[in-house]
């Protein structure tokens, strides 16, 4: 079926579990995970979902596809109308969660994997790797090591769609320090993020990586690899531009509330030669 209908069968299944289809925890554990649950979290996804596709080659039912922070596998279960379970997979560094990913049917393979520990898969394994609001919490240290072990395993030609923080988030800090009352939970947290927001706002311009540690929920995140981070375009050009054929990057909060990059691996001397055999006998 196309997008549309699926995106509306999944949401039909919230309240009706259909045969075949994941459920979902409870609302509480969604939106500890996710900020949101149910419609909301699935409407988020599904705009993600279609930046992902739209940034790749078309999906095969035997195209191998990676969930870089799967979660309780919100994002996972849109690929299902595309991709056969058997080619899904997904990683966490939090077994709670991949636990409560099972024991709803979320399909595919799911592993735990360490918080800076290479990937169990081969050097060029995935046609496509998303990973949604993961390199917004993760250190410099775990950013720069996450990228280069999600391009080892990226196809030559395979494409990587990712979220992170930028200066909106940055803005948003420095504006909730000017504010002196009648501040909820939320603007308290962001006003005591970075001791200086907007020195942090002149590193990101700088093309500086900006990150304010503060641990999450779940006893493996801890404060050295995981807090709050904005990752601008510069940096990740300076880690992967050379694995790259193109590096993308929208920042658009009527797109989605982080920006985007989408990652354009480059292609084996093998695949750039075929191409160039296949343009000399069509023309």
């Amino acid at each position: 079926m196309d997008d549309q209908q699926w995106y509306e069968r999944l949401v039909r299944s919230i309240h009706e579990p259909t045969e075949g289809l994941p459920g979902f925890p409870s609302a509480y554990q969604q939106e500890v995970f996710v900020g949101k649950s149910n419609e909301a979290a699935l409407a988020e996804a599904f705009h993600f979902y279609q930046q992902v596709k739209a940034g790749s080659y078309p999906l095969r039912r035997n195209s191998p596809v990676l969930d870089f922070g799967v979660g309780w596998g919100r994002i996972l279960r849109f690929f299902l109308n595309d991709v056969d379970s058997a080619y899904l997979y997904g990683v966490d560094v939090d077994p709670e969660i991949l636990e409560v990913a099972r024991s709803t049917g979320v399909a595919g393979n799911l592993s735990c994997i360490g918080p800076n520990a290479p990937l169990p898969h081969k050097d060029g394994r995935f046609e496509v790797i998303y990973a949604f609001s993961v390199f917004s919490h993760l250190s410099e240290a775990s950013a720069k090591f996450w990228l280069a072990e999600l391009m080892r395993v990226l196809k030559p030609g395979g494409s990587l769609v990712m979220t992170t923080t930028t200066d909106h988030f940055l803005e948003l800090c420095e504006a909730c320090t000017h504010k002196q009352s009648d501040r909820n939970q939320y603007e308290e947290d962001y006003a005591q993020m970075f001791a200086d927001p907007a020195a942090a706002r002149r590193r990101y311009a700088a093309g500086e990586h900006v990150y304010a540690a503060v641990a999450g929920n779940a006893e493996v995140l801890e404060a050295s690899n995981y807090g709050w981070a904005a990752m601008p375009p510069a940096f990740v050009q300076r880690e992967i531009g050379h694995l790259a054929l193109s590096i993308d990057f929208v920042d658009d909060p009527n797109v989605l509330p982080q920006g985007v990059f989408t990652v354009r691996k480059r292609a084996s001397v093998v695949q750039r030669a075929v191409r160039r055999l296949r343009a000399v006998a069509s023309s």
